[in-house]
């Protein structure tokens, strides 16, 4: 029973890691990826897997050990990073974390996601990206973009067209300021 457990975490293991790197380069070479919450879900399982796999492969001087031990490492930097804090380890679990967090979803209409990228702990303000949802699982990237402060999102009116995103805002720094952006190709 413990042979089949193991195989079929193997197997779903690698499924996840392989889709979740197909999904990476996806996003980098084109402007479609799969919906955030899918893709949190596929990085999840393939971390949680690796760490479950590295304690059936405790046998040293394995290939296969030195793989999983990878996510123990991590595991062991993240909790370390988490109770100690302080600015070492919040650059240190900026970049264990990077691959892993999702962006943050500030507002969501007809289909049109706007959120703020993850860029780390200690990332500049008010970077924003949109985003489209597509036939449930996928979404297109229009772009990320920076504003002059954080977005009032009661003052945000957008239209949309076949291959554009327009925007119209104000900050909350300065309220009767309007900007109009257009985003997409």
């Amino acid at each position: 029973m413990e042979v089949r457990l193991r195989k079929v975490l193997i197997r779903v293991h690698f499924i996840m890691l392989a889709t979740a790197i197909l999904n990476s380069l996806l996003k980098v070479f084109s402007t479609y990826s799969l919906e955030s919450n899918l893709e949190l879900i596929l990085k999840l399982a393939a971390v949680i897997s690796g760490l479950t796999l590295f304690f059936f492969y405790l046998k040293p001087f394995k290939m296969i050990n030195l793989y999983f031990s990878i996510y123990a490492f991590m595991t062991l930097f993240l909790t370390i990073g988490i109770i100690f804090r302080g600015v070492f380890w919040g650059v240190a679990l900026s970049i264990i974390l990077y691959p892993i967090i999702p962006d943050q979803k500030k507002y969501e209409k007809n289909d049109i996601i706007i959120s703020i990228p993850f860029k780390g702990f200690i990332s500049s303000c008010c970077s924003y990206q949109i985003k489209e949802r597509q036939l449930l699982l996928f979404e297109k990237n229009y772009g990320v973009f920076e504003s002059e402060g954080p977005i009032d999102f009661n003052t945000l009116k957008m239209e949309k067209t076949k291959n554009e995103v327009e925007l119209s805002y104000s900050t909350e720094f300065e309220i009767k300021k309007i900007q109009i952006n257009k985003y997409g190709s």
